[in-house]
C-alpha cells in the first residue's frame, strides 16, 4: 500500500516546523506566532477540567494576534514553562493543491508544577500548512484532548 506523500524538501521543512512548535509553545516563547500565517487559527476543542489533570481552560478558537497572549499569560504565567509535549506519531501528508499539506499528531503532555512530571493529558492534534512567501506555515492546528471530562 502506498501513501500520498510531499516533496521530501516539503515534508522535511514542515517536521522541522513543527516540530519548533512543541518547543516554543513549551517554553512560552512568544516568537511561537512567527509559526503562524498571518490568518491562522488555534482551536482548543475540549477542555478537561484541572481535577482529571487537565488544562482548565476552556474551548476556543484563537486567532494569530491572540496566540502571542496565549504564550505569556497561559504558558509563562499559568504553567510557570512546566507544562510539556511530546510529539509522538507525526505524519504529513498532500493537501488540496502544492502550497497545502495536512498533519497529524499525537501528544503525550506531562505536568511538573508540583514537583515530579506526572502524565496529564493526552492530545490529537490536526494541523492545517501552508505555503507562504516565508515558507512553510501552520495555518491552522487543533487539538483535542483526554480525558475529555466525560
Amino acid at each position: 500500500m502506498r501513501f500520498p506523500r510531499l516533496p521530501v524538501d516539503d515534508e522535511l521543512e514542515i517536521r522541522n516546523l513543527f516540530a519548533r512548535y512543541g518547543h516554543l509553545a513549551d517554553a512560552g516563547d512568544p516568537g511561537f506566532i512567527e509559526l503562524f500565517t498571518e490568518d491562522a487559527t488555534w482551536t482548543r476543542e475540549n477542555s478537561p477540567p484541572a481535577s482529571m489533570g487537565g488544562s482548565g481552560l476552556p474551548p476556543e478558537t484563537i486567532g494569530r494576534d491572540q496566540l502571542g497572549a496565549l504564550m505569556t499569560e497561559v504558558m509563562q504565567k499559568k504553567f510557570r514553562q512546566r507544562m510539556h509535549h511530546q510529539f509522538t506519531d507525526f505524519y504529513v501528508e498532500p493537501g488540496a493543491n502544492a502550497d497545502d499539506a495536512l498533519g497529524h499528531a499525537r501528544a503525550l503532555i506531562t505536568d511538573w508544577r508540583d514537583g515530579p512530571g506526572k502524565f496529564s493529558m493526552f492530545g490529537k492534534y490536526t494541523v492545517r500548512f501552508a505555503r507562504t512567501a516565508d515558507g512553510w506555515r501552520i495555518r491552522s492546528a487543533s487539538v483535542y484532548v483526554l480525558p475529555d471530562g466525560q
